[in-house]
């Protein structure tokens, strides 16, 4: 690797003025500045960004948690985000965290600030630490923590207007798949689907799964055994695409048809939902939005540590495909 001392010796000039025209100091005159950095260029310099930020005292690593990596839609906000933080020519480290292995959550590598997504718990343990003093986080997603930067997802309001589409659109025994047991402040989508339910004088009807790794074959396989003890429900909104996916093959394989027989909807908006042989509805997170405004929160926290927290929140959008209409004329497919 060429350094800076080499360009130095090869010009005959300090290695203090090649540091001054390579980081664009506007003391140096435009003909030293030109010459240095065309021998830099030719000599095949690369500043080396690590380097440069512990100077700064920074290690220019960036630490991403998600509460697991069996979400497709994880995988999409990682991916994301990574672009946004490699183009700033920082480093992304990924974790799984969960309340169960808290004392993994603090990792031993340097880190400039931390994005956590839908973990609340252990966002509000980890400020509770003494890292958190000198390193920053930044909350994302539908559940988020208090007093702190973040960028909320009102998954409420999209479950809403989910139920408002399948209600308005005739059906009645709607069915909700999801692993989370009970009400709560962060459990926005079985929050929004009891609330509609109620509110149309229907009953609601919990479809649970487990949270596992094998997500699509399980409820592929779960769906089949739920008909044959409960009949088939008119419709299913599941917590997510990966979800609506499995309970989609498994229907396929009792020869339903989607929507004729049972209507289904997903959420998150993943890709695959769209190359199905009838295309699912979903409720789409905004994730590019989403990731831009936490990044761009946590860059500010890193240059004004004492700032006043910055809250915005995001409206997911309704996608309607062919999966949850049964009469082209009720309601046509768009994004609202």
């Amino acid at each position: 690797m060429v350094t800076q001392a080499q360009i130095a010796r090869k010009l005959g000039v300090s290695r203090q003025l090649v540091t001054f025209a390579l980081s664009g100091y506007p003391q140096i005159s435009q003909e030293s500045r030109e010459r240095i950095l065309a021998a830099a260029e030719a000599m095949g310099y690369r500043p080396n960004p690590y380097a440069r930020a512990l100077r700064k005292g920074r290690s220019g690593i960036i630490g991403l948690w998600i509460p697991d990596q069996i979400s497709t839609h994880y995988t999409h906000v990682a991916r994301e985000l990574n672009r946004l933080v490699k183009a700033a020519k920082h480093e992304l480290i990924v974790s799984e965290v969960s309340i169960a292995k808290d004392q993994q959550m603090l990792s031993h590598v340097p880190m400039d600030g931390i994005i956590v997504v839908d973990a609340p718990d252990q966002a509000s343990l980890y400020r509770k630490s003494p890292q958190a003093l000198r390193v920053p986080i930044v909350s994302m997603g539908v559940n988020c923590i208090e007093n702190a930067d973040a960028v909320q997802v009102d998954l409420l309001a999209g479950t809403l207007e989910v139920m408002k589409h399948l209600i308005r659109s005739g059906f009645r025994r709607i069915a909700h798949a999801t692993f989370v047991q009970k009400n709560s402040p962060g459990a926005a989508r079985r929050m929004g689907y009891v609330q509609a339910m109620r509110e149309a004088k229907l009953k609601p009807e919990f479809i649970y799964y487990p949270l596992t790794e094998e997500q699509r074959p399980l409820t592929r396989k779960l769906i089949q055994d739920y008909i044959r003890e409960h009949g088939k429900p008119d419709a299913i909104f599941c917590h997510s695409d990966d979800v609506a996916i499995g309970i989609y093959r498994g229907l396929c394989d009792m020869k339903l048809r989607v929507p004729e027989d049972i209507a289904l909807v997903g959420c998150d908006g993943i890709q695959d939902t769209e190359y199905l042989e009838c295309p699912l509805t979903t409720l789409v997170q905004p994730v590019a939005s989403m990731c831009a405004a936490g990044w761009q929160f946590l860059i500010e926290r890193i240059e004004e540590a004492e700032a006043k927290p910055q809250k915005v929140v995001l409206k997911p959008s309704l996608m309607i495909r062919d999966s949850s209409r049964r009469n082209a004329s009720v309601e046509s497919p768009s994004r609202s």
